[in-house]
């Protein structure tokens, strides 16, 4: 058994060593976000519609809209999903997609969209790391994080960004607006 898993935690190791180079090197590895595509020398290029909608979502949630009402909007006005918009411009360079596409915007897309520095020009990966090959994925210190500043153009300017991201922190997401009915004494000390 021992002498079968050298060979496996050793091309783990080249392979993220691959990996991480690539990283801070700026190439992407992934999907490119909503907003974007990747264009065949591997560039990112704003797709005009949806990065009017990014635009949008970010006006309504600094206009005091919440990620709930947000994503509402968006469905009522049949405004495709991340998803469904890939899953359309795959369909019309002829190449097959077997993911499913939800038309209904869900609260996660669109904070997602309003916490991604993406869209200010800054690429940022690293941000998570696993310890071993089938393990959980453990989120990374952000000064570990692998930025680049001003890779590719952005969305929107720093200032809205800024402005989003000091109104998600001054919002609470846990107001308890009731009072305790029956007050445990022992609340605190048990754990399951």
């Amino acid at each position: 058994f021992l002498i079968n898993e050298m060979p496996v935690t050793d091309t783990s190791k080249k392979v993220k060593s691959v990996i991480k180079r690539r990283q801070q090197d700026g190439q992407w590895l992934c999907a490119a976000p909503y907003g974007y595509i990747l264009n065949k020398r591997k560039e990112f290029e704003i797709v005009p519609t949806e990065a009017e909608i990014v635009r949008e979502i970010f006006r309504l949630y600094i206009d005091g809209w919440g990620y709930k009402k947000i994503a509402n909007y968006l469905t009522d006005q049949n405004v495709p999903t991340p998803r469904m918009s890939e899953r359309e411009r795959r369909e019309a360079a002829g190449e097959e997609c077997k993911r499913s596409a939800k038309r209904a915007w869900s609260i996660v897309t669109v904070q997602g969209i309003i916490d991604n520095d993406f869209y200010i020009g800054t690429l940022r990966q690293g941000k998570y790391t696993r310890q071993k090959i089938n393990g959980k994925d453990r989120k990374r210190d952000e000064l570990d994080h692998i930025v680049i500043e001003h890779h590719h153009q952005a969305v929107i300017d720093y200032r809205t960004f800024a402005t989003a991201r000091a109104l998600r922190e001054n919002r609470s997401t846990n107001h308890y607006r009731g009072q305790k009915k029956y007050d445990n004494t022992y609340s605190g000390f048990l754990e399951c």
